[in-house]
């Protein structure tokens, strides 16, 4: 995996487009959607796994942006689980998901969304 500093260089070296404001860097998803992230978020585990899996799908940027092995609607749902407090087990989880199957798709993460909604007003 890619460490922080590399990341930063390449950062760096990245299209004008890709550029974002100090203390953060862009990546891009499968179909296209920009997401701008703090530095501080390269500790976060989740998106380690990502950006190791994007290595493995891509290889590293040369020129271009980063791309993250998932759509927009799949990264929003990450994103969100990681701003909340998740259980260890779960975090665990996550990560073996991402690192043997990649990233979740839209459709499985709009199942997720209909299963917990259904469980939510069946009580």
């Amino acid at each position: 995996m890619m460490s922080p500093k590399k990341l930063v260089k390449k950062l760096a070296a990245t299209r004008s487009r890709s550029v974002a404001e100090k203390g953060h860097f862009v990546a891009y998803t499968t179909d296209c959607e920009r997401f701008v992230f703090p530095l501080t978020f390269l500790c976060n585990p989740i998106l380690q796994a990502l950006l190791a899996v994007s290595e493995e799908e891509y290889g590293l940027p040369g020129n271009g942006p980063i791309m993250l092995p998932c759509d927009g609607a799949s990264m929003e749902y990450l994103i969100s689980l990681t701003q909340r407090s998740l259980s260890e087990d779960f975090q665990k989880a996550l990560l073996v998901s991402i690192t043997t199957d990649g990233c979740l798709t839209s459709s499985l993460v709009q199942q997720e969304r209909i299963q917990h909604m259904s469980a939510v007003f069946s009580c």
